[in-house]
């Protein structure tokens, strides 16, 4: 049985005959479904079933919402947990913006958004003061930074197809703050932890077509070519760069 089906019955209390205009979702103590969860902890499952059954997510989704205040103002700090950044990449995939831009004001007032110089790496510390940051809390939050209308449910709409990636970057030696292709070049954004344009770090370029690439926006930097990537040589600097398609 699919984990919705499951969801359906003993969380929401519906069957396949509930007419979609009796639906709506609250906690009713008299029913005597011992699985119920409070109504807030559905914003979660509401996240992993939108790219799936988009209208049952919905359903909890507005639930949730109301269960955690969400259709008014927010009591600040919000508590660690993974409904918050649940709520924004939902907001965003169904493109709520008002509920989104308070979310994200929220989520930046509460949960210690950090960049560490020393590690090269930016974490959410929640408000929690423990020595590491919570892995699952901060990898909800960063799946909210890269969300936006449809993409999580095109994200899981099927087998993803083989596409050109960046790999073998030395982290946290140097990080990339953008990957992006454009019109058939690449665009690449260069954050070392510290610059120093006398020490070299390598990456490579998988999957591109096997032609002849130019680099632009850095100093010597050198490519070399093989069958299947290209080998990247740059100067740990801060650059924001540019590979260009040449001729086959």
């Amino acid at each position: 049985m699919p984990w919705w089906d499951y969801a359906r019955e003993h969380y929401l209390g519906l069957t396949d005959d509930t007419p979609p205009t009796e639906t709506t979702l609250y906690y009713d103590p008299t029913i005597d479904l011992h699985h119920r969860l409070p109504v807030s902890l559905a914003m979660t499952t509401s996240y992993y079933a939108a790219p799936q059954v988009p209208d049952e997510a919905r359903r909890l989704f507005e639930a949730a919402s109301t269960a955690m205040g969400l259709d008014g103002d927010l009591t600040l700090p919000l508590p660690a947990g993974r409904g918050w950044p649940s709520a924004l990449v939902l907001a965003r995939e169904w493109n709520m913006v008002e509920l989104a831009s308070k979310l994200q004001d929220a989520i930046d007032a509460s949960f210690e958004p950090t960049w560490n110089d020393e590690l090269g790496e930016f974490t959410w510390r929640m408000g929690l003061d423990e020595p590491h940051p919570r892995g699952q809390y901060n990898a909800f939050l960063a799946a909210a930074e890269a969300s936006g209308p449809g993409r999580w449910e095109r994200l899981s709409a099927g087998p993803i197809e083989p596409q050109p990636q960046i790999v073998d970057v030395d982290f946290p030696t140097l990080a990339l703050h953008r990957a992006e292709w454009i019109a058939g070049n690449l665009f690449v954004g260069l954050s070392p932890v510290r610059e120093d344009p006398d020490v070299y770090t390598t990456f490579r370029i998988t999957g591109i077509e096997p032609r002849l690439w130019s680099i632009s926006g850095i100093d010597n930097a050198t490519m070399d070519f093989t069958a299947d990537a290209v080998i990247v040589r740059v100067p740990l600097v801060c650059a924001d760069i540019e590979f260009t398609h040449g001729s086959y």
